[in-house]
C-alpha cells in the first residue's frame, strides 16, 4: 500500500536498509528512497527472508497533518506467515486488518487485505518474485492488489531489476476506502478508492571500491471509481559511498553508508481534489454523513481546482537529498538509523526543506525469537507523516 503525502506511489515512511554493495542497492528499488510505507514493508520481508520458516504478528500506527479531507490515521494489525520451501525459494502469506480514521470519527472506515506470494531463485543470476491479493473495505467493495519483480545480476558489480506492482493509495479516505455520497453527482455511487498501476526498471553498479551508483525510471496510471485514470512518470538516481562495512555478524557498527538520491514524478492531471465526496462544504464546514455529497465543490478539473482523486498528484514533483545511513549491532541488540535533508519543489510551492528520520532496533530475545520496533518521520510533499510499527518474530 502506498501513500504519495510520503512520495509518488506509494512511494515512495525511508525505512532503509543499509547494504554493502551497490548491487544489493539495485536488488531493492527502494533502498535510498524517503520514508515509505512500502519501505516498512521491505524490512519485514528484508527479516522473514532469512534461512528459516518464520510467523509473526504486526501491529502499526500511522499518523500525519493535514484537514479533514486530507488527514488520514490508521491503525494495522494482523500476521504473516513465511514458510521455507527450498534453499532459495519460499512461500509467504499476510492478513491485516486496517482501521482508517479522520479527524471526524463519523467517516472513520475500515480494509481488511490478504495477500500471498512466492519468492525464488530462478539460477544464480536470477531472482524472482510475485505475489497477489485482495482488500475488502468496510464501502462493501473490493480491490485486487499484486506485484511481481525480476532482478538479474550479471556480474559482482551489477544488478538489474524490472518490477510491476498495483497497490492502494492510502493518502486519504476517499483515496483509501472510497465514499458513497448521499447526494450530489455522486449520489448512491462509490467514488475514489484509487489504485496505483506502475512498471519500474533499474540498475545499480559499483564503480570502485565502497562507491556506487544507481538509478530507475518507469510509468504507471491511478485509476479509482467515478474519477479519472491519471498517468504519471517517476525517476530517481544517485550515488553512494560506503564508509565502513564489516561483517554483519560483528559487535558495533557494521555499516555507514552517505549517499546522495533525486527523486522526481509528475502527473498528467491534478486530482487533489474532493469535490463531490468532501469532508466539508466549499465553504470550510464539516458535513454530515447523511448530507455527504452535498459540498457544492466541482468534482472537474478547472485552471484554479483540482479534480475529484483525494491524492497528491503535482505536474511535476523534484527533491534532492543526502542521506546516513548506520547500522550495527550490540550484544542481542540490532539497530539500523537513517536520517535525510535536502531541497523539495513541485508545482505550486517553491524550494521546502526535506527532511526525514527512521530507526529500527530489533532485539534478539531468544535464538528463535526477535522484537524488531521501527519508527518513521519525514515531510515529503505537502504534509508531514510519521508511522510506528512493532512486530514479534518466531523463527522454526
Amino acid at each position: 500500500m502506498v501513500s504519495w503525502k510520503v512520495v509518488v506511489g506509494s512511494i515512495c515512511l525511508v525505512l532503509l536498509a543499509g547494504f554493502c554493495k551497490a548491487q544489493t542497492a539495485a536488488n531493492d528499488p527502494s533502498l535510498n528512497g524517503p520514508v515509505s510505507q512500502a519501505d516498512v514493508e521491505k524490512l519485514k520481508h528484508e527479516i522473514a527472508e532469512e534461512n528459516r520458516s518464520s510467523i509473526e504478528p504486526i501491529t502499526e500506527y500511522h499518523s500525519e497533518s493535514g484537514d479533514l479531507n486530507n488527514r488520514l490515521n490508521y491503525w494495522r494489525y494482523g500476521g504473516r506467515l513465511d514458510l521455507k520451501l527450498s534453499s532459495s525459494s519460499a512461500f509467504y502469506v499476510s492478513g491485516t486488518r486496517s482501521q482508517y480514521m479522520t479527524r471526524s470519527s463519523a467517516f472513520d472506515g475500515a480494509g481488511t487485505n490478504f495477500t500471498a506470494g512466492l519468492r525464488g531463485q530462478l539460477s544464480e543470476e536470477t531472482n524472482v518474485r510475485v505475489e497477489g491479493g485482495a482488500t475488502r473495505f468496510n464501502t462493501g467493495s473490493t480491490t485486487v492488489n499484486a506485484a511481481a519483480a525480476v532482478t538479474f545480476k550479471p556480474s559482482a558489480k551489477l544488478a538489474l531489476y524490472v518490477k510491476g506492482s498495483r497497490s492502494n493509495v492510502e493518502e486519504s479516505l476517499l483515496s483509501a476506502t472510497g465514499l458513497r455520497p448521499a447526494a450530489g453527482p455522486f449520489a448512491g455511487k462509490l467514488v475514489g478508492q484509487v489504485m496505483d498501476n506502475r512498471v519500474l526498471a533499474g540498475a545499480g553498479y559499483t564503480l570502485f571500491s565502497n562507491f556506487d551508483v544507481f538509478a530507475e525510471g518507469g510509468l504507471g496510471t491511478r485509476t479509482g471509481s467515478n474519477i479519472e485514470s491519471n498517468p504519471f512518470r517517476a525517476a530517481r538516481a544517485g550515488a553512494g559511498y560506503n564508509l565502513l562495512t564489516q561483517a554483519p555478524d560483528e559487535e558495533g557498527v557494521t555499516l555507514l553508508r552517505a549517499s546522495y538520491e533525486m527523486n522526481y514524478f509528475g502527473f498528467d492531471k491534478n486530482l487533489f481534489g474532493f469535490g463531490g465526496a468532501s469532508l466539508v462544504t466549499a465553504s470550510g464546514l464539516p458535513i454530515a454523513p447523511a448530507t455527504l455529497g452535498s459540498d457544492q465543490i466541482s468534482p472537474s478539473a478547472t485552471s484554479a481546482s483540482p479534480g475529484v482523486g483525494g491524492y497528491f498528484s503535482p505536474q511535476s514533483f523534484l527533491s534532492n537529498a543526502g542521506r546516513l545511513e548506520v547500522r550495527g549491532n550490540s550484544g542481542s541488540l540490532h539497530y539500523l538509523l537513517s536520517g535525510f535533508l535536502g531541497s523539495q519543489t513541485y508545482t505550486g510551492s517553491g524550494n521546502r526543506l526535506v527532511a526525514g528520520f527512521s530507526g529500527t532496533l530489533r532485539l534478539a530475545l531468544s535464538d528463535n525469537i526477535s522484537l524488531p520496533i521501527t519508527y518513521a518521520l519525514d515531510n515529503y510533499g505537502p504534509f508531514t507523516q510519521q508511522s510506528l510499527q512493532a512486530r514479534l518474530l518466531f523463527q522454526f
